[in-house]
């Protein structure tokens, strides 16, 4: 099924008068009108700047790649498709630059035999198949001669011989070789044929290896480098991969308006951990994300001591647990205020809160760092400069300070305060809200053993009724108590119109 951006996109291109075709393996049409794959449009240069502002009007957003290098001539727009959330690719290209598998190699003077070919399919307009058929011989007989495009051709060599065989479906070559002695006439209509016939007939790889070079040879007036600069293409595509690897990045493009930190907040129970992991499997198919938990960060060195120290004390002396000792202070329920806790402990307390500060900071400005480097960096929980609110500071200075332990109290809710006021505010907050009842109700369904009581699950709703961060322009509610597909497709849309 076509999704409905898609046949939007076709609608408003056949509208503008865009000419255009869907010039490669329209064999597996079906999967690109449907989002599995992405979808190959060429474009008359002329028509360039109209089909741009077609894809801005309906949300598409450019992309690059953070390693490699990108060519002329081809640009990568995606877009997300309002019913099912869907992430469409178009791939679009002004010229026929296409070859080798990992190095586009060839440039092909194809433009206005694939525009001047073409036949209306669901609408969409895509090339003949007799015009199709001389670009998919030429771009295969190319990655024959190519040792890493062998290993690949291995693998697809029956996909290959099929989407022959459908191009060949009522085309005897009568009206390819016309087009191929017009177009390219360095390409004789015997060396063609025998290329076919390799395909279709599964020839020994001898034989297509030596059809390969023969049309390699033809078509070097075509090749896009010159054997040093394409030898080392091949050494910064190997060099990039290894670097992919070794840093471990699934996926190498970026959105061309930049990265973006995107912070999940809101109680208990309202669903922040399953559309945290949602939103991460939907963007990091195409996108460089990383997750970060801004309630629970990792230690830095600085910290590590403290944060392997203190939970011993608490084994050791459980009065002096955070939980224990907010219980008996006078913590309400409204944000705003901090708990007064007095002598030795308060002490301890003050310490593992002032910790939790720093290692917040530390965490959240490698996030700023990562967002400006392309990244997109979801947060799971975000600290806000409120006194008492979730994953915010936790210590109030005493107005009367008598005694060194308020003195020292007081240095470290200053430095705590000083610390959560140095933690950058995220792109986009989602703040996600839910009734008490379905909290509740949520609550008792979660495998965990200790789970939270009632009286927490709202004391915590009342403390975040007003949650605001400073310095967040994108901030928007979203209502959890609707099915969990709509809550999913109501957060991806509000991501992808804030990217």
């Amino acid at each position: 099924m076509t999704l409905d951006l898609i046949t939007r996109l076709i609608t408003n291109l056949n509208d503008e008068g865009i000419i255009y075709c869907h010039w490669k393996s329209n064999f597996y049409l079906a999967e690109a009108l449907s989002g599995e794959t992405d979808l190959d449009l060429l474009v008359d240069r002329q028509t360039l700047s109209q089909t741009l502002n077609i894809l801005i009007k309906l949300g598409f957003k450019q992309a690059t790649v953070r390693l490699g290098t990108m060519t002329p001539g081809i640009h990568n727009y995606y877009g997300c498709d309002s019913r099912t959330g869907r992430l469409v690719h178009i791939h679009l290209f002004t010229r026929v630059l296409t070859g080798e598998s990992f190095v586009k190699s060839h440039l092909f003077p194809f433009e206005r035999m694939l525009l001047e070919n073409t036949c209306d399919t669901n609408q969409i307009k895509v090339v003949s198949k007799p015009a199709e058929l001389i670009l998919f011989i030429l771009r295969n007989f190319i990655k024959y001669g190519s040792m890493l495009d062998l290993i690949k051709i291995a693998r697809e060599s029956g996909n290959i011989r099929d989407e022959l065989h459908w191009l060949l479906s009522g085309n005897d070559l009568s009206e390819s070789l016309p087009l191929l002695k017009k177009y390219c006439p360095v390409i004789d209509e015997q060396l063609f044929t025998n290329c076919v016939d390799a395909l279709d007939k599964g020839s020994p790889l001898f034989t297509r290896i030596f059809l390969a070079y023969q049309v390699r040879k033809r078509l070097r007036i075509y090749r896009k480098n010159n054997y040093f600069i394409h030898f080392g293409d091949y050494f910064k595509f190997v060099w990039d991969q290894g670097m992919r690897r070794l840093s471990g990045r699934r996926k190498n493009k970026f959105l061309s308006s930049g990265g973006a930190i995107i912070a999940f907040v809101g109680p208990d129970a309202t669903g922040k951990s399953t559309l945290v992991a949602e939103t991460k499997k939907w963007l990091e198919k195409v996108f460089m994300v990383r997750v970060v938990h801004a309630g629970r960060p990792p230690s830095s060195w600085i910290t590590m001591p403290v944060n392997i120290v203190l939970p011993m004390v608490r084994q050791l002396w459980p009065r002096l647990r955070t939980s224990q000792l907010e219980e008996k202070s006078s913590l309400p329920d409204q944000i705003g205020t901090a708990p007064k806790i007095k002598g030795p402990s308060g002490l301890i307390y003050a310490l593992r809160f002032v910790s939790l500060a720093w290692d917040r900071r530390q965490l959240l400005v490698k996030a700023r760092r990562l967002c400006a480097n392309g990244e997109i960096v979801i947060c799971d929980r975000y600290p806000t400069e409120t006194v008492g609110a979730m994953d915010s500071p936790r210590l109030q200075e005493y107005l009367v300070k008598d005694g060194p332990t308020r003195l020292i109290f007081n240095w470290l809710a200053h430095l705590e305060s000083r610390l959560y006021g140095e933690i950058p505010p995220p792109d986009v907050v989602l703040k996600l809200k839910v009734s008490i009842e379905v909290a509740k109700k949520r609550n008792k369904e979660r495998i965990k053993v200790d789970k939270e009581t009632d009286a927490y699950l709202e004391s915590r709703h009342r403390q975040n009724q007003d949650l605001s961060i400073t310095g967040t322009k994108n901030f928007f509610e979203i209502d959890t108590d609707q099915s969990l597909a709509d809550t999913i497709r109501e957060v991806k849309q509000t991501i992808w119109g804030l990217l």
